[in-house]
């Protein structure tokens, strides 16, 4: 799990590298509608930038983001593991 700046044409999100695939990445983004997981491309991965920030700490942070504006079942397995 790796702690990351992800920019999209919405604007620039934190989240949480999670899983790494052989066509997909899999990203925990949090924002103002809450966490999601997201499954996106690998030739995305350009957008991606690694962040110097503790995981534990973000995980932390993620989850009680997720207790106060929402977060999806597979976002709180991911969190979880």
């Amino acid at each position: 799990m790796d702690v990351i700046r992800y920019r999209t044409d919405e604007g620039v999100f934190t989240g949480l590298q999670v899983n790494e695939g052989t066509k997909y990445l899999q990203i925990i983004l949090m924002d103002s509608r809450g966490l999601r997981i997201r499954k996106v491309a690998k030739t995305e991965g350009r957008y991606i930038t690694p962040l110097e920030y503790p995981v534990k700490r973000a995980v932390r942070k993620f989850k009680s983001a997720g207790r106060r504006f929402g977060i999806t079942k597979s976002a709180r397995r991911a969190l979880a593991a």
